[in-house]
């Protein structure tokens, strides 16, 4: 029995070891316990609120001053592998350098970090260290992991978006693999794939195959899609037969599924990617994973449909399977890359980024500008327009970040 209570003891006294920086009440910004970084959606003149809080209510008042730290950014891109910029000056500014956290109170007054939305650019990510400088008074001192908050500002843009009611879609005939015109995504070693999209209405046979409604890639092959006609919910988000050829047996495929558990309303914009890096593969929703599947590597062919059949439908938009399982929604900013894209890049990419960026193949924002041929421009120049087939609107006024 002493042996075991003598145990718990060292145990007791190791965690007390391991923990000892936590002990003594302290300050820190609020909201930054679990995470570092603040989102800050900047539309047209835009404020947002920072206060300090304390561990245990201060038994005097507690005053705190607060700066931009610009010298903190460098280390951060390096951590996060982002690469935000500090917005331009006279772009943002705080109302003031300091707050209180009044005598029997946790949570300090609040300043405001000031951003004037029409001097950010479209598509650059911006970030703001706002940090502790200095605490006057109560005898508390700062949590270090929690001193500093990382602000990433985004420009909110209005867009316009293609909006397909069941009627129509996109075909990218350019990305056909043909002796004349090699397909630049026959075999990808490393892939991602991403669009916007906002659902209106989902099918009324939900549980059939005529409850499908097809976002963007290829049928049997790489395929994002709401419902799977087997019995599951018509609007729940799936990447489906992500087909990999197998590196063992050029003949075979290795065949992989991705599900998101939420089922989604309609009228709500959503982001999804799928991100393929020679090993894993990864789908993510609104810039956060859901799923990671190990795989046994390979490339993957997005340009057709039915790989080895007779059948050849192209990389679409908007329908799958031949002229059918249409979806009514709108989509944007839909992109094709032969890189593996980084969370933090996804998560800074969703309303735009650079069409010169590295790795970006081919690049359709919808935007209803039209070429003269009546295509859809790819952004990247790289001439793989999107050809328009059947009844397609479009839709003004919406915003992005959704």
């Amino acid at each position: 029995m002493k042996k075991y209570i003598y145990s718990a003891l060292m145990l007791l006294g190791l965690a007390a070891c391991n923990n000892g920086a936590d002990y003594g009440d302290a300050i820190f910004l609020t909201g930054t316990l679990s995470s570092q970084n603040i989102r800050f959606l900047v539309d047209g003149e835009s404020s947002h609120g920072i206060t300090v809080s304390s561990t245990a209510k201060a038994t005097e008042d507690v005053k705190v001053s607060i700066t931009v730290d610009p010298s903190k950014l460098e280390e951060y891109n390096s951590k996060t592998g982002r690469s935000s910029q500090l917005p331009p000056e006279g772009s943002y500014s705080l109302s003031s350098n300091q707050v209180t956290i009044k005598a029997g109170t946790a949570q300090s007054d609040q300043l405001l970090v000031n951003a004037d939305g029409n001097k950010l650019q479209e598509g650059v990510s911006y970030c703001i260290p706002v940090t502790i400088t200095s605490v006057s008074g109560g005898g508390l001192d700062v949590l270090e992991t929690s001193r500093t908050a990382y602000l990433l500002l985004t420009k909110v843009i209005e867009i316009k978006a293609a909006y397909l009611a069941r009627t129509g879609g996109f075909n990218i005939l350019g990305f056909k693999d043909t002796e004349d015109h090699p397909s630049p995504v026959k075999a990808l070693n490393q892939m991602t794939l991403e669009m916007k999209v906002m659902p209106v209405s989902f099918p009324n046979t939900p549980r059939s195959a005529n409850g499908i409604s097809s976002l963007c890639g290829c049928e049997e092959n790489f395929l994002f899609r709401f419902g799977d006609g087997a019995g599951n919910p018509c609007n729940k988000l799936q990447l489906a037969k992500a087909s990999i050829g197998n590196p063992s047996h050029p003949d075979q495929k290795d065949h992989y599924e991705a599900w998101a558990e939420a089922e989604f309303p309609t009228n709500q914009w959503l982001h999804f990617a799928a991100v393929y890096d020679g090993s894993w593969l990864r789908v993510y929703l609104d810039g956060e994973q859901i799923q990671a599947v190990e795989t046994k590597g390979g490339t993957i062919n997005l340009s057709m449909a039915y790989d080895g059949h007779s059948w050849d439908d192209t990389f679409s938009i908007g329908r799958s399977a031949g002229n059918a399982r249409f979806f009514d929604g709108c989509v944007s900013e839909c992109r094709v890359w032969n890189v593996a894209r980084t969370q933090a890049e996804l998560q800074d990419g969703i309303c735009y980024v650079d069409p010169k960026s590295e790795g970006l193949i081919a690049y359709w924002r919808f935007n209803g500008e039209l070429q003269d041929d009546g295509t859809v421009y790819d952004e990247t120049g790289h001439g793989y327009n999107a050809s328009i087939f059947g009844n397609i609107q479009w839709k003004e006024h919406q915003k992005c970040p959704f």
